[in-house]
């Protein structure tokens, strides 16, 4: 079989020295010419509005109006070169790719893979060649969440690439004894098929943390609650996070504990049917887009510590 790929679903810019090796003979590289024509056949038949214009192949400049915090934006074409179809190059098949996928979505600016081409495939219409390979519901929830393709492409840098290696190593070394690690990858990248600025997805990353750093409460005991858990473990672990959780990133400036304790009571009205505004007993959470930010980024760097230190959370998940 020749060589295969998998292509890189997030609009990314990335500047520095090309191929990047990820892992063992599969290299980060823009696609070819040919690729490039496969890539834009498989967008057609499978992005839910085919008719648009894909956003790899352009710009936005912002046109500011004269009302304030307003403006509009117009799209500017890229020249072929700067066209940003992004893969992952392999030969063989893509035994490795969904690891590769959990290891990608751990970055701070987390890439998604998209669908995956089997050989060398000259024409896929013809029904020659190999074949492809897709996750519809994750595709699908990718596209929709961004309809008109107005998002900003995210800067990395060849570092980001080799850190995905990094996290594939460390996955791949997961022990059989912490499979409530494995579990929490699986359910992280479930979430990808919602609707990604659901309610929902809100609900399922706290199912993630819980998962990871807490036990079935004792409901005779207060201090023994799903909530009474997260807020002292989480200040304790991230302490020993890969990089800090920056709260203001997200927040409006607040005591850790406070913060928690908002979201907390945002994840109860979500499960109890109550008005999931943000309103002013909540004001302090933003938007639910922020929360749903600060969640995956609270997920990653729990994962990514579950990784390095395994006992550790998995005792701290007893306590």
């Amino acid at each position: 079989m020749k060589e295969s790929f998998v292509f890189i679903l997030s609009l990314i810019d990335l500047e520095g020295d090309l191929p990047i090796e990820v892992i063992p003979k599969h290299f980060f590289r823009k696609a070819n010419t040919e690729q490039t024509s496969i890539i834009k056949e498989l967008l057609v038949r499978l992005h839910p509005y085919p008719w648009h214009r894909f956003p790899y192949e352009y710009s936005l400049r912002e046109i500011p109006k004269e009302e304030p915090d307003s403006s509009q934006y117009e799209y500017v074409e890229l020249p072929q070169k700067d066209w940003r179809y992004w893969i992952i190059s392999f030969e063989g098949y893509n035994s490795e790719i969904q690891d590769l996928e959990f290891a990608a979505a751990l970055l701070k600016n987390e890439l998604e893979l998209g669908f995956t081409v089997l050989g060398d495939v000259p024409g896929l219409s013809s029904g020659e060649g190999g074949g492809y390979i897709w996750h519809m519901p994750s595709m699908m929830s990718y596209f929709l969440d961004d309809p008109h393709g107005t998002k900003s492409a995210i800067r990395i840098c060849p570092e980001d690439i080799q850190e995905i290696g990094a996290n594939y190593t460390l996955i791949k070394g997961t022990s059989a004894e912490h499979k409530h690690i494995q579990r929490a990858f699986q359910r992280f990248d479930t979430l990808k098929s919602l609707p990604r600025k659901s309610e929902l997805v809100v609900i399922g990353l706290f199912s993630v943390i819980e998962s990871l750093i807490t036990h079935c409460p004792k409901l005779t005991e207060s201090s023994d609650s799903l909530m009474h858990q997260i807020r002292t473990k989480i200040p304790l672990l991230r302490k020993r996070f890969e990089r800090p959780l920056d709260y203001e990133a997200f927040f409006d400036p607040a005591k850790e504990e406070t913060i928690w304790l908002k979201l907390y009571g945002y994840r109860s009205r979500i499960v109890h049917g109550e008005q999931t505004d943000i309103d002013s007993g909540l004001q302090i959470l933003k938007t639910r887009e922020n929360v749903i930010a600060f969640l995956r980024e609270t997920v990653k760097l729990l994962l990514l510590l579950g990784l390095k230190e395994p006992v550790l959370l998995t005792d701290l998940k007893r306590c």
